[in-house]
């Protein structure tokens, strides 16, 4: 009990240092709205995972990006799930609900702990980190970035974040380790890309090329 009441304290004693941020500069406060948007990042995430797959070099890598989106998803999923079980049973105000905030952001009402947001972008950043570092360590950059902006605008503590990041370390974890379950519809999807590939033709091509086929 002792030590939940310090944890609290430490919690909000961090909340203050990183939400005075908030006001500081014109510049400040853009690239924290920014970060803090609910559209942003996850938008950027969701593309970073579009690009594993559209960077695959041959059918190995392709194969391997299959597994990897998959991953995400399944991620994903297990995060989503368990964060609608967390907030049925569990709530933690937000910060502006019971102290003083520099409030650069719309007055969420839903459970703070764990962050919804902060959960969902570690899940997908840790997931495709187990296939494709560099990819991934992008986008947990962003996620992290994305954390902090939560902090600064006022509506998440740190714990929060903190909360969002293990259990989206967690999901991704699990959906890593079921990789044997899913990986035979990699490798189905591979097959079937290769085969699409195989019998497409380009609008208006004919079956005969310079003066008919040999």
């Amino acid at each position: 009990m002792v030590c939940l009441t310090l944890l609290i304290g430490l919690d909000r004693s961090v909340f203050d240092g990183i939400n005075s941020l908030a006001g500081s500069s014109t510049v400040t406060d853009w690239l924290a709205r920014l970060g803090a948007d609910d559209h942003v990042i996850p938008i950027a995430l969701v593309l970073l995972v579009a690009l594993v797959l559209l960077t695959a070099k041959n059918r190995r890598e392709r194969r391997s990006a299959f597994s990897c989106v998959i991953c995400t998803l399944l991620a994903a999923a297990l995060s989503m799930a368990v964060l609608y079980l967390l907030n049925t049973h569990f709530f933690r105000p937000r910060p502006f609900s019971s102290r003083t905030v520099n409030l650069l952001f719309y007055h969420n009402t839903d459970s703070a702990f764990p962050s919804n947001p902060a959960a969902l972008a570690f899940a997908l950043s840790f997931a495709v980190l187990f296939y494709r570092r560099k990819v991934g360590a992008i986008m947990l950059a962003l996620s992290l970035y994305m954390g902090l902006c939560r902090i600064v605008v006022g509506v998440h503590y740190p714990l929060d974040i903190v909360g969002g990041l293990m259990l989206g370390l967690a999901c991704a974890l699990l959906a890593n380790a079921a990789e044997g379950l899913y990986r035979p519809a990699g490798r189905w999807l591979t097959s079937a890309l290769y085969r699409l590939l195989a019998t497409w033709r380009p609008p208006g091509a004919s079956g005969e090329v310079g003066g008919g086929e040999r």
